[in-house]
């Protein structure tokens, strides 16, 4: 099992020689207008799960998911009403980094 000081997260890219496990993240925000304005905020969460071995790409995976799943809170300002996943794309080794990659989605919905 992984804890926190086990995988590094960083948005969209992440530095070169990193130890492994670790996450890149990107976020696509669809507001929902309303005649009062932005009701809710759809956001599409992508996370790119790096490790150097398949298992351990498969366990930060499911860490990431038991974590994300369902979810749901306010956080500073925004209420988080419920966290779906939608996909993963199944672990593929990439030659380049000699790394194993898992990709997940979610929805987050937000207002």
């Amino acid at each position: 099992m992984l804890n926190d000081s086990e995988a590094d997260v960083y948005p969209l890219i992440a530095p070169q020689e990193l130890t492994d496990p670790y996450v890149v993240f990107s976020m696509e925000i669809s507001p929902i207008r309303t005649q009062d304005g932005i009701a809710v905020n759809d956001v599409e969460l992508t996370l790119d799960i790096y490790a150097n071995s398949i298992s351990s790409c498969i366990t930060l995976a499911d860490t990431m998911y038991a974590g994300i799943e369902a979810a749901a809170g306010t956080y500073d300002t925004e209420t988080l009403h419920i966290a779906n996943w939608v996909a993963d794309r199944p672990g593929i080794h990439l030659a380049d980094l000699d790394k194993y990659m898992i990709t997940q989605e979610y929805t987050l919905r937000f207002t």
